[in-house]
Parts: structure tokens; sequence; C-alpha cells
């Protein structure tokens, strides 16, 4: 049995639980290393068994650490009668599920199932997750070496630019980027925005967008690496910058430097994010009104997540972004992302790709 697995143990005793329903693929690849998907596991006091089709049954047997693979669907027993069945031999009463991720038809179908064996599911919020949010120090490596890759991915592709180019052209040219300088695949879909486009915090790149002299260029992305994430934002302008850029970069740089210095361990979230909305709105710009920042690691977006309405404390191992930004419909948008890692002595960036405005 893993470390990890024993921590996850200690909790589901200390909430009086007698095992883990586990439909999170992330959560099960933190405790087994099965990097398959659409599986399920369940975590007991004794052993983890991780449940799977005909698909991964091959796959789960040569990754799981400890894991016993057990196969379900046709030619076998449907997944109620599986969770029922082992719920029963291992004398289960208390089953915890993921109750943020667990589909309502699975949840009846398993809950009517294993009634029949005196057992029930209890709803559970971040357990795996809750363990996830501080990372060893293999972990914090893998994502320190994603970002890596990333910087240098964002460094070669810069060369590219040229009035013209369309938003979904750079984004390919990044993505390729990304994989030949190391990296198994982007973090995430790879948000590349020019001009009044990038007012929108999330949106798709286009074919049809096409770069012009003074566009804004926004650019969202990540390295994905043995599982691990990083998460940068940098935006530039195309050509020369008007007043109204530089002075708007400027307050969404200084936010972003503020409030990344507050990082360290037993800082609250919620103030952090006080710092660059102050600064923003001091300047009079409109407030963004994302979080300033979430966990990066085996997902892109996990614990914790740093918003203004929610007290969360900072420990060291944890890895957050902190990402501040100003958007104007019809005008554009600026963001300023790190990957940042909190230390016992405050905190360490890992994006290291330059933050001052640049002119391509």
């Amino acid at each position: 049995m893993t470390d990890r697995s024993r921590e996850l143990r200690k909790i589901l005793e200390a909430h009086g639980l007698d095992a883990l329903f586990i439909t999170g693929s992330a959560n099960q690849r933190y405790l087994e290393g099965f990097t398959g998907g659409g599986c399920f596991m369940l975590a007991t006091a004794k052993k983890n068994f991780l449940i799977a089709d005909s698909r991964y049954t091959e796959m789960a047997r040569a990754e799981c650490l400890s894991a016993e693979v057990v196969a379900h669907q046709t030619p076998n027993a449907p997944l109620r009668d599986v969770v029922a069945r082992l719920a029963g031999d291992n004398g289960l009463r208390k089953i915890g599920f993921e109750k943020n991720r667990l589909a309502w038809n699975l949840y009846d179908d398993i809950a009517k199932a294993i009634s029949g064996v005196r057992a029930e599911l209890v709803p559970t919020s971040s357990v795996v997750d809750g363990i996830r949010a501080k990372k060893d120090s293999a972990e914090a490596k893998a994502i320190e070496t994603a970002c890596g890759i990333a910087d240098r991915a964002l460094e070669s592709v810069l060369s590219v630019v040229r009035e013209g180019i369309s938003e979904l052209d750079l984004k390919v040219e990044l993505d390729y980027s990304l994989k030949t300088g190391g990296a198994e695949d982007a973090a995430f879909d790879t948000m590349v925005l020019f001009g009044a486009s990038a007012s929108r915090p999330h949106a798709n790149s286009r074919r049809d967008a096409r770069l012009k002299p003074g566009d804004f260029i926004l650019i969202d992305f990540g390295a994905c690496l043995d599982g691990y994430r990083s998460d940068t934002t940098r935006t530039f302008v195309f050509g020369h910058a008007g007043e109204g850029q530089k002075k708007a970069y400027d307050a969404v740089l200084r936010a972003q430097k503020a409030s990344l210095e507050a990082v360290s361990p037993g800082a609250n979230g919620r103030d952090i994010n006080g710092i660059a909305l102050e600064i923003i709105r001091g300047e009079g710009y409109p407030a963004f009104e994302y979080g300033i920042g979430h966990g990066v690691g085996l997902e892109i977006h996990e614990e914790p997540f740093m918003r203004q309405n929610k007290n969360v404390f900072l420990d060291a191992g944890m890895v957050v972004t902190v990402e501040p930004g100003i958007y104007k419909p019809h005008w554009g948008g600026i963001r300023i992302e790190d990957t940042v890692l909190v230390t016992p002595g405050g905190h360490k960036t890992l994006t290291r790709f330059p933050k001052e405005l640049m002119e391509l």
C-alpha cells in the first residue's frame, strides 16, 4: 500500500467511512499510477480495487501500484453489481463518493444495488483532492520541468508572429513547439486571442481572426509532462502599443507582482485576490471577476482555489497560479499568469518567461 493510500485511509477513518468510491481519473492516477480514463476505484481499509472494462484491464494490471483490477461490463457483471459484491465481501457499510464527480444515473444504480448488502453511499468533497493540494518533491519537480518546456516553446514560437496570421495557426504552432520541446501534450486547450477578442477570459481561437498592427496577443497555455501541468499567460502587443494599452498593462503587471509577493505559507487566498483587485480598481479599470488563482497538478484547475469570497490558506508544497487581468469588451484584455510553488520561506515562481510588455 502506498503512502498516499495510507493517508487516504486516515481521512476515511476520521469521517467514519469504510471506503471511498472514486470516479475522478486524476485521483485514480494519484493513488495508483493508472493513466487510463473511464474507470472506477473503490478504496477500502485493506486494499484498492480498480474497476475497469475490457478496454483497460490489461493496462490497469500493468500500471496500478497495488490495486486489484476487477472487470465489469459485458461479459462481466455491470458496475453496480461489482460494487455491491465488493461491498458485501469486504463488510463495507458506509461508502463515500465524490459528490462533484459522480453522475446521478450511476449514483442511483449503485445506491440501489448496495442497499441489498446493507451498504449506503455518503457524499464527500475534496477528500483525495485535498491530499493532492500539497505536492511532494517529485511532483513539484515535474511541474517545474513542464514550466521550463512551456517557457522555451513560447520563446520559439514568437518568431512566427506576423501580420495576417490567424489565432488558430499560432495556436497550432505553439502546440507543436510544446510537443517537440518535450511535452507529452498541451496542459489544456491552448488559447490564442487577438485584439478585442482578448476581452474574453476564456474563448476559442479562430481561423478567421487575423493579426493586425496594434492588436493585443493574449496567449494562455501550458505543458503536460508525466501527467503534471504548467499554466502561463502572457499578453503582447503587435506593433507599437498605444498609451492606453501601456497604462493598462502596467496596472496588471503591478497587480500581478504585488499579489505574487504575498504568496507564502499561511497566506489567505482571499487576501491575495484582494491585493490585485485594489490595484486594478484603483486605476479605474473593470476588475477581473474570476479568482486570482487555482491549484495546478494532475489537473489544470484543482485545489486550492483563491477567490474573493472564499477563505483558503496556503501551505508549503502547494502549487498555484497568480493571474489578474483587465478585460474591456470591444477593446481587448490583458492577463499575466505565473505558476508558483509555495515554499517554507515564501514562494518560487516556476514560469520564468519575461513579464514586461513586449511589442512584437
